[in-house]
């Protein structure tokens, strides 16, 4: 999609969303505060947060902490939650984005001051204190995926950029010439090559592109964890090429998503309900697809890729690790897969342990002609009938448009019928980690019925 095309859907959906305004407060107040949840997850975690995102939401919405996880983690998130706050209140009363502002929304996001480990230009190890609201006192230069150092602008340097980006951005606000999402992504960009503060830039940089599209009426953009690596990819490319485009590109596209979120919020949709996920797809699907907004989201390596990093391999691992635990009662346990191509006949069977690297190898290496993989688990020889033997097995079928996966229990002579475990279309996100809980509790309180009962008959 090009650049022209992509504004021309932004606009034709912002178009809809004001036409369905006034909306019903209540329901406008879900929207924002899952937006508000998503983008302080992801925008924390791009920066490497350990808090997972149902740790996250009971923090903000419960105050509940967990184990283990560090006291800055709940601080940053604290932090973010409090400065989008402090830039909804900005929007609200129209003020303008000044330098001022922007040092005052990076107290707000760092909470107090703290230390953290740095380096001295001559190698040494040292302590560099981070101070909230202040540009950086020492150079913050980074290595980039190639190897390579990319130098920021110095701190010396660093007062003098801010104030040429500040005064950039109002003469293009006064202009009204580019459109708000190039100006927010652009915004973006400019913010990050200075990096005028000791920490925090990235997320100030995402807060301060949203404050810019919201002050235009858009709705948040949330750059999601999964596609990290394309979005700092694209940053070093626009710095590498000086060319813009692929990265508002990238922005543009998280804004699609956004707008069609709002799109189904605002229409009476309960966005939050993730049972109802599979129906409200179809009907958004069918609403953009009869405009010509949006074709079938068709398997490429991206998807591929976080389908297996943010579905398959959390279900599968503890899919597994639960699967052990039955193993005390049985003398025998292994595990089998296999994958099958396109037009080759499925590989024979191999006994291997259930490694999910093994997966992740036959999607990413043979992703173009993958269509399914195979994966199963057998207790033998119980301990008090050394004839009954339990055979799970697992098919993941990666079709063009979608991906299916199915399971099927034996025991005993018996087969049960082909339980269907999850269907979705490729989508940007499946991040629904108590919906993939449950299945394996289904799962795994099924095997144990099944070993229950013999128990019983016995």
């Amino acid at each position: 999609m090009d650049l022209s095309e992509l504004l021309k859907q932004v606009d034709e959906l912002k178009i809809e969303i004001d036409a369905l305004r006034p909306i019903d407060p209540e329901q406008e107040q879900r929207i924002m505060q899952k937006f508000r949840l998503d983008l302080t997850y992801h925008s924390n975690a791009i920066e490497g947060n350990q808090l997972t995102f149902g740790e996250t939401k009971a923090f903000l919405l419960h105050g509940t902490t967990a184990q283990g996880k560090p006291f800055r983690d709940y601080l940053d998130i604290r932090g973010h939650h409090a400065a989008l706050d402090h830039l909804l209140e900005i929007v609200r009363q129209q003020m303008p984005l000044t330098e001022a502002s922007v040092r005052e929304l990076h107290k707000i996001i760092l909470v107090e001051p703290y230390d953290v480990d740095a380096v001295t230009q001559d190698g040494r190890r040292t302590k560099r204190r981070i101070t909230p609201g202040q540009y950086k006192s020492m150079p913050n230069h980074v290595e980039t995926s190639t190897g390579e150092m990319h130098y920021y602008a110095s701190p010396e340097a660093t007062p003098a950029k801010m104030a040429d980006l500040m005064a950039w951005y109002r003469r293009q606000s006064d202009k009204e010439e580019l459109h708000p999402l190039i100006l927010a992504a652009t915004f973006h960009y400019q913010f990050i090559t200075i990096h005028p503060f000791d920490d925090g830039n990235g997320r100030m940089a995402r807060l301060l592109m949203n404050l810019i599209g919201m002050q235009a009426g858009f709705p948040p953009i949330i750059i999601p964890l999964d596609i990290k690596n394309e979005y700092l990819l694209a940053l070093e490319q626009a710095d590498e090429d000086n060319e813009l485009t692929p990265f508002i590109i990238l922005i543009g596209q998280m804004l699609l998503e956004s707008l069609n979120l709002f799109v189904r919020g605002a229409s009476g949709e309960r966005i939050e309900e993730l049972e109802d996920i599979d129906k409200k797809l179809d009907l958004l699907q069918r609403k953009l697809a009869s405009r010509g907004i949006i074709k079938d989201k068709e398997r490429n390596s991206i998807r591929l890729h976080v389908l297996y990093n943010d579905l398959l391999q959390p279900l599968l691992t503890n899919l597994h690790d639960q699967f052990n635990k039955f193993d005390r009662f049985f003398s025998v346990s292994y595990s089998m897969m296999r994958h099958t191509f396109n037009g080759v006949n499925s590989s024979e069977w191999k006994e291997t342990e259930w490694e999910i690297a093994y997966l992740a190898k036959a999607i990413q290496i043979h992703q173009e002609d993958v269509v399914s993989v195979e994966m199963s688990y057998t207790w033998e020889q119980f301990v008090e009938d050394e004839g009954f033997e339990i055979i799970f097995e697992l098919k993941i079928d990666l079709r063009r448009y979608d991906f299916e996966i199915k399971y099927e229990i034996r025991y005993d002579g018996f087969s049960s019928t082909e339980n269907l475990l999850y269907i979705d279309e490729y989508q940007t996100l499946y991040s629904q980690e108590e919906k993939w809980k449950d299945l394996v509790s289904d799962i795994v309180n099924e095997v144990f019925k099944i070993i229950e009962r013999k128990t019983e008959n016995s």
